[in-house]
């Protein structure tokens, strides 16, 4: 399943859309703006961060290159800025944001062609992190650009659709049988590759989420373990098996 998001963290949380701002936003919708990422706000999709060279964190609020994800008034998109920064030497990233995790304190600046969210994601996750909104030409642009990253609840209370046994298992960040690739999404975010294949004369799919987080406690100290199944198989798009990992954790395998 290829989700095309792209993000950017430092020492806080920042959110960055990397666009072209064609015509003067009035100070009403730059207030409307800020009003909404006030208080909590839960992650749609992955959010990469890009680690410095000490193994932390880094990023500055005044260079648009440094976030990774882009969102415009069509969609999210972390893939591009990604493989720029990766072209450049630089391949140590954080993956520990994802789908429904929590990030507050927001605070915006408009630029010339972006407009920046920082924000600070909830312990253990408390860094630093920034999404950069592009093509952004009046608030409606801004609205749609946000509801395709952000959300004001948990993502499982968006759907009281759902069966309640599917909703629990997804706030306890727990695959189980019967989940739909949407609903997996929410506990898995994007994996990092993707098998298809045929059971029965019926067409599989089978995910393999990722397993690190990325570098944790400093510069070569280790990697943090997700702790999320290592594989998950969909069959006509509903899981049917999920292949359990151990827990989130520190694995003591240096960085080079």
């Amino acid at each position: 399943m290829k989700v095309t998001i792209k993000v950017v963290a430092i020492p806080l949380f920042m959110i960055v859309c990397a666009g072209e701002i064609e015509a003067q936003l009035s100070r009403q919708d730059r207030e409307e703006m800020k009003r909404m990422v006030r208080g909590d706000l839960y992650l749609r999709n992955n959010v990469p961060l890009r680690l410095g060279r000490r193994g932390v964190l880094t990023g500055r609020r005044d260079v648009a290159t440094d976030v990774i994800t882009e969102v415009s008034p069509t969609g999210v998109d972390w893939e591009k800025n990604l493989t720029a920064i990766q072209q450049r030497g630089e391949e140590h990233f954080y993956w520990g944001f994802g789908p429904n995790d929590v990030i507050r304190y927001g605070a915006l600046t408009f630029k010339k062609d972006v407009i920046v969210l920082w924000a600070e994601g909830v312990k253990p996750k408390n860094l630093a992190i920034a999404i950069g909104f592009v093509q952004i030409k009046n608030l409606d642009d801004f609205k749609r650009a946000f509801d395709s990253i952000l959300s004001y609840k948990p993502l499982q209370d968006e759907h009281p659709e759902w069966p309640e046994e599917i909703r629990r298992a997804i706030a306890s960040r727990r695959v189980i049988e019967g989940m739909t690739k949407a609903q997996a999404f929410i506990v898995l975010g994007s994996p990092i590759r993707v098998e298809e294949g045929e059971k029965d004369g019926r067409k599989t799919e089978t995910w393999f989420p990722r397993q690190e987080t990325g570098t944790a406690g400093g510069w070569g100290s280790g990697t943090t373990t997700t702790g999320l199944p290592v594989s998950v198989q969909f069959v006509e798009g509903k899981v049917t098996m999920v292949k359990e990992n151990a827990p989130a954790g520190i694995k003591k395998t240096l960085i080079p």
